[in-house]
């Protein structure tokens, strides 16, 4: 039989193709002048010297591998290019792959050539399967060792990452996101903000167009600073209406800040920095009420979160679905109104009261 002959020795020859790689699986193409090749005949090509020494695996299109022996006939011919792993050993050992069979050269295989071998993407992690204990993860960079006897089984799946961003957890099916995509999807713009990223190292100033790699250890949260209390400024609260005597004097007891704001000719009164009681995602929220220009006449009716709050159970919280953007932001509107038995009564019902129907309502959704 004519023997396959190199590109490198002869670009004219033939027309097929096949691939060839080490155990480094950096494959490189070789065109034939047969329609078949030998397993000797590979060798040939790679330059294996003692032959006796090495074995040639083929990479199916299935995706499993197999020994070919070195008098052994490969069709070349139909399908994708057929690739072909050269390597020096004196046996085999095997291991599933996603369900594919593999035969490896080599007593260790590296977690970056398994995911070569399963074509793994990055969002994936890679595991043992372990009988009685927890499957094993294969470290990023690591290896597995094939033992003497039995299979190994190794699998992939999906790896979800979670990072907090100013109390609203959020999940990403990929290793690395953009930090002005982790705001936008916790409800908030990238502007206006100082952003801190609190790692294992410690806490660091980042830009929007920063990108986070949510596998490093210590990764933990986003927090936002708005630009106005930059260089240790004390929070100065915007007065934009006045509120009743009363309600000031209440929201000054209750603590935290809060502030009165004009926006789109509608006023709001602005909670930074709620706590929330557990249950939720979220551990603190913005609330924002709509002050009427009737007030208090006119009733306060609803609120508005910011971050939007989430339940840790995963059960949706009705009546949270409309969304509203103030400050640049975007506020979940909860649809919580008195009843018939319990009307908004003028000059008795106020700010301080309503954000009793606001404490009473969140708690309400998580409470046993």
């Amino acid at each position: 039989m004519e023997a396959a002959v190199s590109v490198r020795d002869n670009p004219a020859a033939g027309g097929r193709r096949i691939e060839i790689a080490g155990v480094d699986l950096e494959f490189r193409e070789v065109r034939i002048s047969d329609p078949r090749i030998t397993g000797a005949q590979i060798l040939a090509l790679y330059g294996a010297q003692p032959r006796d020494a090495f074995v040639v695996l083929q990479w199916l299109e299935s995706g499993d591998i197999e020994e070919i022996r070195a008098d052994e006939l490969v069709d070349v011919t139909g399908g994708e290019r057929p690739r072909f792993i050269v390597a020096e050993t004196d046996r085999l050992f095997r291991l599933i792959l996603n369900d594919r069979s593999v035969s490896w050269p080599e007593r260790k295989i590296t977690e970056a050539a398994l995911r070569t071998l399963g074509s793994i993407p990055d969002g994936e992690r890679l595991y043992v399967r372990r009988e009685d204990v927890a499957d094993e993860p294969i470290a990023e960079g690591g290896t597995l060792a094939l033992g003497d006897a039995g299979v190994e089984v190794v699998y992939s799946k999906s790896e979800v990452w979670k990072l907090n961003v100013q109390g609203n957890v959020i999940e990403s099916r990929e290793p690395t996101i953009i930090v002005r995509d982790a705001l936008v999807r916790a409800g908030f713009t990238p502007d206006g903000w100082i952003i801190v990223l609190k790692t294992a190292e410690g806490k660091r100033q980042v830009e929007p167009d920063h990108v986070i790699d949510l596998r490093q250890a210590g990764i933990e949260k986003i927090r936002l600073i708005p630009r106005e209390i930059n260089n240790g400024e004390a929070f100065t609260p915007l007065r934009a209406f006045p509120l009743l005597p009363g309600d000031e004097a209440g929201l000054d007891a209750r603590g935290g800040r809060w502030e009165t704001i004009v926006e789109g000719g509608r006023r709001w009164l602005i909670l930074h920095d709620v706590e929330l009681p557990a249950g939720y995602h979220q551990t603190h929220t913005t609330i924002a009420v709509e002050v009427p220009s009737g007030y208090p006449m006119a009733e306060l009716d609803m609120f508005y979160c910011a971050p939007h709050l989430s339940r840790v159970d995963g059960a949706d919280i009705p009546q949270t679905q409309v969304t509203m953007s103030l400050l640049g932001r975007s506020f979940q509107r909860w649809s919580r109104h008195r009843g018939a038995g319990a009307p908004w009564r003028p000059g008795v019902d106020n700010a301080v009261t309503h954000l009793a129907l606001i404490d009473a309502s969140i708690l309400r959704e998580v409470e046993p």
